[in-house]
């Protein structure tokens, strides 16, 4: 997953406060062609490297929409800071060069059936290569590569072939998520923000055993309540594209047929919302959260909600290629055991934006 980073100047910074900006005219050059400004019509110029994430605003919503499965409760949550989220869902090649990365410098273990975690003494499973429905494959000798699934799934729905590169990755576990954020924050020098032995907790660097996934300064999975803030922003709708029923047009999932009858490549659909540029935040694959799952909420309000302190069982967002109309809804949660991995899960990337 590749970062953004995004910084607002004001003019007088950039061309001195003294100087008269009615004099001033600005010319950009782009491809041979030159478009040219009066710095006076400009409010402010946003430099950016926009590679796939976007920034969400914080703000209040009301989570759940008392018919979404284990989503009827409704409470009003809010988040008091802005966070960067996974414009799409993390791909098998964005995957398979991060987790070469993390190879190369020890960070985890690889045979050709399985990728295990190598930090903090942990030695869980991260992917399952083992599996005919994993497109990321390792040859033994040092190096990842992709690869069509073999499964009947795959070539039904590519009679002709695909290129997996821009599939989402599947076959992931939770664990195995969570470490692609971590592998993300070492290669940007930040601290990771989660630990890999006793809880996984996510929290501040200072505070390993903390929960506290907001004050984090590393990339991470999104918080329960930051997924369904992202997928129905900003007007409470019922699937992320507004209140019209899911259509194959609009999404990627199973209702009496298939839309597709596997994973489409991410951005395949219209974003939604679009207000935010998100891609696929209904159908294709299930995304984990970071949160323990908690099916009943509860309705009193609450601030920056981080979901229960332990458990079994981790959030998953979405639905999938392989799901009904029910699971389409923002406000719909389902759940998976950290350990678990399947062609219907894969994630996005969410980061605090810190001060």
């Amino acid at each position: 997953m590749k970062r953004v980073i995004i910084v607002m100047l004001p003019l007088a910074i950039l061309l001195g406060a003294s100087a008269s900006q009615a004099e001033w005219r600005m010319r950009v050059h782009q491809a041979g062609t030159t478009t040219q400004f009066a710095v006076s019509s400009v409010d402010s110029i946003t430099y950016f490297d926009f590679n796939g994430l976007v920034q969400v605003p914080a703000g209040s919503f009301i989570m759940g929409d008392a018919t979404g499965y284990c989503g009827v409760d409704e409470r009003e949550v809010t988040l008091t800071r802005d966070f960067y989220l996974g414009q799409h869902e993390v791909t098998n090649q964005e995957y398979m060069e991060a987790v070469q990365w993390a190879y190369d410098n020890g960070y985890v273990t690889a045979t050709t059936s399985t990728v295990q975690d190598n930090l903090d003494g942990s030695t869980v499973e991260l992917l399952d290569l083992d599996s005919e429905l994993c497109e990321i494959q390792f040859d033994g000798a040092g190096t990842f590569y992709l690869r069509e699934s073999p499964s009947s799934s795959a070539q039904a729905a590519y009679p002709s072939g695909y290129d997996p590169a821009d599939h989402p990755v599947k076959e992931t576990t939770w664990c195995g998520t969570v470490r692609y954020c971590d592998w993300l924050s070492l290669q940007a020098g930040l601290p990771r923000a989660y630990e890999h032995t006793g809880s996984w907790a996510c929290g501040p660097s200072a505070y390993p055993d903390s929960l506290d996934p907001y004050s984090a300064e590393g990339y991470r999975l999104p918080t329960d309540a930051e997924w369904e803030y992202a997928a129905q922003y900003d007007d409470e709708r019922i699937y992320p594209w507004g209140n019209e029923a899911p259509s194959c047009s609009r999404a990627n999932f199973y209702e009496a047929s298939y839309c597709a009858g596997w994973t489409s490549p991410v951005g395949s659909y219209t974003d939604a919302p679009v207000a935010l540029e998100l891609s696929d935040m209904a159908g294709n694959v299930w995304e984990w959260c970071n949160d323990y799952i908690e099916c009943s909420l509860g309705t009193d309000p609450v601030t920056d909600p981080t979901g229960p302190g332990s458990g079994s069982r981790r959030v998953r967002r979405g639905g999938s290629w392989n799901d009904g109309i029910l699971h389409m809804r923002c406000a719909s949660r389902h759940d998976g055991t950290p350990e678990s991995s399947n062609s219907v899960i894969g994630f996005r990337v969410a980061k605090t934006i810190n001060p």
